[in-house]
């Protein structure tokens, strides 16, 4: 007994310890690298959260103390109905007097809805964002709102945000990626904050300002939205915004409606973002000082408001009053009359109060446009469908308001889960979800460019980037392959350069330089998980993968992009076309560094050639984008 105890052999029990403990440290080791290298990212992510809500807080009180110099008895629809007429239409024309020369001489990228400046910026300029940008928008914006504009809130806090984000960065020497990603950081705290929806928040940052997102990305993104919402919750208290009865799917008949309502929701949703740059050109037109046209844009909206006054403000009014309503009319004249001309009227306004020059968001006018349109498309359903078949004009109001903000947009995911967190109603998630998806792709076919994409279009910033992926070779962007293998060697030789290097893949290569093919760092931290013993294996066939697939040194980046899409991976071999000798490996990130790097030095040469700052020295410059 005492020989057996002592056997040299390892137990079964022993050998499992040993590879648990293996795999335990493998994994404890990658997790401390990677949160080694983001703790400061997510450090900052929680102080851009926290400013991201105190800017929205500071953003509304401003927007209060606007409103009540401008209209002392409020803004509601009885006081601008009981006020004298050039009352109504002074306050919005002396708020553009006030926003018009601010903007113009302070920092143009603050006129319009701010967004589109916003991804331009992570796209295109590396994620720098003037400090200024955060000062002078939250100042125009809250004069043009305050003073009855017909804009939003949303979009000036996204680009309050993201400044915050982007100059807390720059400030700390923080740039690519990260800088990129603390813009984000911002966007999503500033939507989160400013609607109490968190979910919501995150889903636009990664949805419309990144175009995409990582686990590395998201965190920051949640930590922001989360720090910014729970602020905003401590000061001004954890109600949705708009308090609505139960919905719920009445009857199957119903489904078709919902189609339907989708399809009419994409129709009006292109129709404001076509409508919205339709008078911005018209305004561009008009032979006065760009400075001067905020003050005749806001007279246009406020002599629109003497037989309209929804149209003026945020409309949140509206939109409440349309979430609780029953099939009676509205302010006392025909509901569907009424609610067809504050669809076409809302349009107008926000265009007028935009393209003349104001600041502002369409996100609310959207919820407005599309609770209209809902309300009124529910009272046709209940007047021509049998009795109990459909629900109120309120569930189609409240569904509406979600498809209009996908089909504007084009991101479903942030129209569902915006309009779900206003509500707080999540018995008609069912339609809502169905409507959303129906309109964004249906305005998608119509459009390829959402609301905020075509502006950047527009001013050919995407045309720029189109022509950089088309015209350039990958050889602009190869990096030497971290890892070379070959067949028979060690797997724990192997498994030391996969994971010391800076890819997720090693190449296989036989005597004369030929690629083999590619081994996954996943497949041997897998095998790790599983228990196996490293010691004595080597890299064979098992482990050896065909890559999905191969470039050539003269391939576009544009073909580089593609295939980085349709294989869904983030890396690829670059090989000569004749012997299959491997050249060099082109990654996602070395693109999109070249791609941000190549644009703005064009950029750079041109405004320089038109007088204006280089973006590197400052920001967009004195002569920035139009907003």
């Amino acid at each position: 007994m005492t020989g057996e105890s002592h056997d040299a052999r390892p137990r079964p029990l022993a050998g499992g310890v040993r590879r648990l403990r293996h795999g335990v440290l493998l994994n404890h080791r990658v997790a401390a690298a990677i949160a080694g290298r983001d703790l400061p990212l997510l450090l900052l992510a929680v102080v851009v959260g926290v400013a991201g809500g105190y800017g929205a807080i500071a953003f509304r009180a401003l927007i209060g103390l606007v409103n009540r110099l401008a209209f002392p008895d409020g803004i509601t629809l009885q006081a601008i109905g009981a006020m004298p007429w050039y009352l109504v239409v002074l306050g919005p024309a002396i708020g553009g007097l006030v926003v018009g020369p601010m903007v113009y001489f302070l920092a143009r990228e603050a006129k319009g809805h701010g967004v589109p400046e916003v991804i331009d910026a992570c796209r295109s300029r590396g994620g720098r964002i003037r400090p200024r940008v955060a000062v002078v928008k939250i100042l125009a914006s809250a004069v043009s709102i305050g003073s009855g504009g017909s804009v939003g809130r949303e979009g000036p806090i996204v680009q309050i945000g993201s400044a915050v984000g982007s100059s807390a960065g720059q400030l700390l020497g923080i740039q690519g990626e990260r800088l990129r990603t603390l813009v984000a950081v911002g966007a999503a705290a500033g939507i989160a904050a400013t609607f109490n929806a968190p979910i919501a928040g995150v889903f636009f940052a990664v949805e419309i300002i990144l175009g995409r997102g990582s686990v590395r990305t998201f965190t920051p993104i949640v930590i922001g939205a989360v720090v910014a919402t729970v602020i905003t919750r401590a000061h001004l208290g954890n109600s949705p915004a708009f308090t609505v009865d139960p919905h719920d799917l009445v009857s199957l008949w119903e489904l078709p409606l919902y189609v339907l309502l989708g399809a009419l929701a994409a129709l009006v949703g292109v129709a404001f973002t076509r409508g919205l740059y339709g008078l911005e050109d018209l305004w561009d037109r008009l032979p006065v000082p760009e400075y001067t046209r905020a003050l005749f844009g806001g007279a246009v909206v406020g002599a629109l408001a003497l037989g309209l006054p929804q149209v003026m403000g945020v409309g949140y009014e509206v939109i409440e009053h349309l979430l609780r309503w029953s099939t009676h009319g509205i302010d006392g004249s025909p509901a569907l009359w009424l609610l067809a001309l504050l669809v076409a009227a809302k349009i107008f306004a926000t265009g007028t109060t935009i393209g003349s020059g104001g600041s502002g968001g369409i996100f609310a006018p959207s919820l407005f446009i599309g609770a209209c349109l809902g309300a009124a498309f529910g009272e046709v359903a209940g007047a021509l469908m049998p009795a109990g078949t459909v629900a109120s004009p309120s569930a189609y109001a409240l569904v509406c308001m979600g498809a209009v903000v996908g089909a504007t947009t084009h991101a479903p995911l942030t129209a569902i889960l915006i309009v779900f967190e206003l509500t707080n109603q999540h018995t008609i998630i069912l339609p809502l979800m169905l409507a959303c998806v129906i309109a964004t792709v249906i305005s998608v076919r119509l459009g390829r460019e959402s609301i905020y994409t075509l502006k950047l279009s527009r001013r050919g910033a995407v045309a720029a980037g189109v022509g950089v992926m088309a015209t350039t070779t990958v050889r602009a962007v190869c990096e030497p392959p971290p890892a070379l293998l070959r067949r028979g060697m060690p797997l724990r030789e192997a498994s030391k350069l996969l994971f010391h290097g800076e890819g997720d893949q090693g190449y296989v290569l036989d005597e004369e330089g030929r690629l083999e093919g590619v081994v996954i760092a996943e497949d041997v931290t897998a095998l790790v998980r599983e228990g196996s013993d490293l010691r004595g294996r080597v890299v064979d066939g098992g482990l050896v993968r065909p890559p999905p697939a191969t470039l050539a040194p003269d391939d576009t980046l544009e073909r580089c992009i593609d295939l980085f899409s349709k294989h869904q991976v983030v890396e690829l071999p670059v090989v000569e076309p004749e012997g299959r000798r491997l050249v060099a490996r082109v990654t996602e990130g070395g693109i999109l560094r070249f791609y941000n790097r190549e644009v703005l030095h064009r950029e750079a040469a041109l405004r320089l050639g038109e007088g204006g700052e280089e973006p590197g020295e400052g920001g967009e410059g004195p002569g920035g984008a139009r907003g």
